[in-house]
């Protein structure tokens, strides 16, 4: 027995070590900030052409980049964008660092405020560290949150999640969004005209300590103008607030996680209008909202328009008539590579799955293009539509994008990364369009660079870019998914092809149209 316990605290021992390793390896691994010319372009572009207000003194403002949780791939150009805005406004200079080290008493106290870009994990270990910061605000300087500064620390760090106002519960929300002022006449809502607005971008809820009894709330979603998936029965989801720690200043928003919010004009203005009131240098009421006697009446964002017109169309222009290149046309198979094009079956106009008939890869390989085509499922369908595999065969698993076709259908349910119309793995879609096992349903899948759109059954039900896909193994939810490339990283041209996952399906219809 004694041998016994030995062998298990030695095996606990290992396993303390291995997780401790791992541990430190992750808070060493390098975190590139590079960023694209390109890119940086677009933001020199959206840039204010001056401050809102004249600093009081020079200012200096400390932009932390750190995460030892979930990283985004927008820290980079998120810094950038900062940067350059104290630069052409002349609010502030700017200091951009992953060293948790400046947050030492005598290095922290040449700042006027601290940004923390898309922060996560628990980022000080020191707790002089944690000390410093806290007297940092409290004595009068500034804190801005960018979109994950309010998963620092995870239950870790409660001061912190004081501070900021609130913790992180989630991100229900990447998709188009509607945004209403909750005080319109507010200084820092200046930018916005007195008028809620529509964004796209990943959107967070939040836990206690989030509270208007504590914070006075600039943005929130509208949620007669947004679907409703968020978890709090009140339905109060902030995107935006600011609040008073001792004599210091606090200015929180949770856009950032999309690349071309850091070229959005507006919003850029709205963060340089969010740090100046940090620093010190726009002077705006910070009382809580709940306080608020009577209370403002909010500029409700616009709804979003009701469009008809396909996706496919709408975004790239309806194709013509000509330029259609059929590849099955209900009567043969000679667009399809053999052995496969020989064992699929050709039934009354139909294309169907037969047992052992293999995936099915056109002869010719599409980059940007439109694919047309209807499918018909059964009880137990699980197969796919395979786009841009170079190698078609020879690495379908890892070096194709999958569209689910499933007989996954059920009313009112939300659809999973699994379901039909998901890129597998990836990308749910945004509502379940299919129509029950038996019916004829009709796709179009649009394919443009890096964005990629799906029309089932006339409902957009995807609209993503896979630029936000920067890393093998991980979506930018945070889940993780089997490939091991990087989906924006995935061929530009392939083949298309038809799966064979041991289950009936029927294809007819198909065609495809280059886009140049």
């Amino acid at each position: 027995m004694r041998r016994t316990w030995m062998v298990l605290a030695v095996i606990v021992l290992a396993a303390a070590v291995l997780v401790a390793s791992l541990d430190a390896a992750q808070k060493k691994k390098p975190q590139s900030m590079e960023v694209k010319a390109a890119e940086v372009e677009k933001v020199r572009a959206a840039l204010p052409e001056k401050a809102t207000a004249a600093p009081k003194k020079a200012r200096k403002l400390l932009i932390f980049n750190l995460c030892r949780g979930f990283r985004h791939g927008s820290i980079p150009i998120g810094a950038k964008a900062l940067e350059l805005i104290g630069e052409k406004t002349g609010a502030y200079t700017s200091v951009s660092t992953l060293d948790p080290e400046v947050f030492r008493p005598q290095t922290l106290r040449q700042f006027d405020a601290v940004v923390f870009n898309n922060t996560t994990g628990a980022l000080f270990d020191d707790e002089e560290l944690k000390k410093s910061l806290l007297a940092f605000v409290i004595s009068g300087r500034g804190i801005v949150g960018v979109h994950a500064a309010t998963d620092v620390g995870g239950w870790k760090w409660p001061a912190f999640h004081e501070i900021i106002g609130g913790l992180f519960s989630g991100h229900p929300w990447h998709e188009d969004v509607g945004v209403k002022l909750d005080d319109p006449s507010h200084p820092l809502l200046k930018v916005f005209g007195g008028k809620g607005f529509r964004i796209t971008d990943e959107i967070y809820q939040f836990k206690d300590p989030y509270s208007r009894q504590n914070l006075r709330v600039l943005l929130s979603l509208d949620m007669n103008a947004t679907r409703d998936k968020g978890k709090r029965e009140d339905k109060d989801f902030a995107v935006s607030w600011i609040r008073e720690v001792g004599k210091g200043r606090v200015f929180y928003c949770s856009l950032g996680h999309r690349n071309e919010i850091f070229w959005n004009p507006t919003i850029l203005k709205y963060y340089l209008d969010g740090i100046q009131y940090a620093l010190g240098d726009i002077e705006a009421d910070a009382t809580p909202s709940a306080r608020l006697s009577p209370a403002p009446k909010a500029a409700p964002a616009p709804q979003k328009k009701a469009d008809a017109t396909p996706m496919h169309v709408k975004v790239y222009a309806a194709p013509k008539a000509d330029g259609w290149i059929t590849l099955f046309d209900g009567k043969d198979t000679s667009a399809w590579q053999k052995p496969a094009a020989d064992r699929w079956t050709v039934e009354d106009g139909v294309l169907t799955w037969q047992k052992g008939c293999r995936n099915l890869w056109t002869k010719e390989k599409f980059g940007d293009f439109i694919l047309d085509f209807e499918f018909k499922t059964t009880k137990g369908t699980n197969s796919g539509i395979f786009l841009r595999s170079a190698e078609g065969e020879k690495n379908w698993l890892h070096g194709s994008i999958e569209i689910q076709i499933s007989s996954s259908y059920g009313p009112n349910r939300k659809p999973g990364k699994h379901d039909c119309g998901s890129v597998y793995d990836i990308q749910a879609p945004g509502v379940a369009a299919e129509k029950p096992v038996g019916e004829w349903n009709h796709m179009v899948i649009a394919f443009k660079g890096n964005l990629l759109k799906i029309v089932l059954n006339d409902k957009p039900i995807i609209d993503i870019n896979l630029d936000n896909w920067p890393e093998a193994h991980k979506n930018p939810d945070g889940s993780k998914n089997k490939f091991k490339t990087a989906y924006k990283d995935m061929a530009k041209v392939g083949h298309l092809g038809l799966q064979d996952h041991g289950r009936p399906v029927w294809y007819r219809n198909v065609k495809v149209k280059r886009l140049k």
